[in-house]
């Protein structure tokens, strides 16, 4: 993530929350482009940002969260 020069604290938590989003959207569609049902949670549910319905997909649902952050945080 680029560093950027905020005028306000607010600014910079729109901005952190705009990322989140983004990136919570971006995971939801390459799970069902997996072929993985899901959706995004509500709330600020306590089980976390998304749903799958199939126990049988857990492994790979973290298999592709783990590959995500390999990518992207090195």
């Amino acid at each position: 993530m680029i560093d950027k020069e905020f005028q306000t604290d607010e600014d910079k938590m729109i901005n952190r929350l705009e990322a989140h989003r983004d990136f919570i959207t971006w995971v939801i569609k390459r799970l069902e482009a997996e072929g993985i049902a899901c959706e995004r949670t509500t709330g600020n549910s306590s089980s976390g940002d998304i749903l799958y319905y199939n126990a049988e997909d857990e492994l790979r649902v973290k298999e592709i969260v783990r590959q995500i952050n390999s990518e992207y945080n090195q």
